[in-house]
């Protein structure tokens, strides 16, 4: 089976009055658009690689009423991604493949489609890139990073002045990237929040403009390194309140504590049936969980102060990806 990707040259007349679930009657499958500006080397955005993630169709849209009375400072190649699972209004359809896990190949049809929109990206050579997301938990707005370049930092600065530096997974749209171009995922903080739509498209909007990277973050840029990813076992019960039973119980405020320090010796979560079902991993795919983590009576306790990123409650979001990250700022 190949899947369709329709190619447009101009944002669909009925772009403005679309929403996520009605964004089919725009874009029927995954699309690329080009749109001509001044300078030809085209910025590449990536949008609604997750369905239920829409801050990127609001760039689009704010993006299709500036056009109207400004020219395009610079030419634009745009993804389109899962449309399908926003129609669904899930991150990604029951299994299939998560569209930001998908551009390092494979033998699914999906991985077919990435592999037809790198060669169309290739053959614009992109200046930069900017894949949008929205976060699950709550979170600042922040970038995903793939290297300590200067330019990758300066686009970095342009979006927020926090970025995580990671190199998994691989197969994520930006990193994928990002020995190519300038490259980052802007994470722009939950579905339907106006700040990170205005983040998101004033980030955009500075990126067009720009003539050429000078080599320098426009702003202080404090990076962390993802020293840790948080998986919960598959058969694992959850629970975010107290008294409930359940293999693991997490703090019902689990995502205040994203981007903010959690000390040594602070509880990270109670382990009520002493089955070990909170795994950390590194970026090999290591267990590391004993660099992080102790178990004293049923407590989980932090044995060394780490950033956590990511955090969520939404239990769907933590099966399907993970429960959130550690950090440590990058020195």
């Amino acid at each position: 089976m190949t899947l369709p990707l329709d190619e447009f040259d101009a944002l669909p007349d009925g772009l403005a009055g679309v929403d996520p679930r009605s964004v089919r009657s725009v874009f029927p499958n995954s699309a690329l658009i080009r749109l001509e500006g001044r300078r030809k080397a085209p910025l590449a955005l990536s949008v609604l690689l997750h369905g239920n993630e829409p801050v990127g169709l609001s760039v689009l849209q704010r993006l299709q009423v500036w056009m109207k009375t400004h020219p395009l400072p610079r030419s634009l190649i745009v993804f389109v991604g899962n449309v399908h699972a926003a129609e669904a209004g899930v991150r990604k359809l029951p299994g299939r493949p998560d569209y930001n896990r998908i551009w390092k190949g494979g033998a699914e049809p999906e991985h077919d489609l990435a592999a037809r929109v790198l060669a169309a990206f290739d053959a614009a050579a992109p200046f930069a890139h900017i894949d949008l997301h929205n976060n699950t938990g709550a979170n600042p707005h922040y970038s995903c990073v793939h290297n300590d370049r200067e330019d990758t930092r300066q686009l970095a600065s342009f979006f927020s002045p926090l970025a995580m530096y990671t190199h998994n997974p691989p197969s994520m749209f930006s990193n994928s990237r990002a020995d190519v171009i300038p490259a980052i995922t802007a994470e722009c903080g939950q579905a339907g929040e106006a700040a990170g739509e205005d983040a998101a498209f004033e980030a955009v909007m500075a990126a067009l403009h720009l003539d050429h990277f000078r080599g320098a973050a426009d702003r202080e840029l404090t990076v962390y390194d993802v020293t840790g990813r948080i998986e919960v076992a598959d058969d694992a019960s959850l629970a975010f309140e107290h008294g409930v039973k359940a293999d693991l119980e997490l703090p019902a405020k689990l995502e205040s504590w994203n981007f903010f320090d959690r000390p040594e010796g602070s509880t990270f979560a109670r382990r009520l049936s002493g089955r070990q079902v909170l795994t950390v991993y590194d970026d090999a795919r290591n267990d590391v969980t004993d660099r992080f983590f102790k178990v004293e009576g049923d407590r989980v306790i932090l044995t060394r102060t780490a950033t956590p990123a990511m955090l969520t409650v939404d239990e769907a979001a933590i099966r399907n990806d993970c429960l959130g990250y550690l950090m440590e700022r990058r020195g």
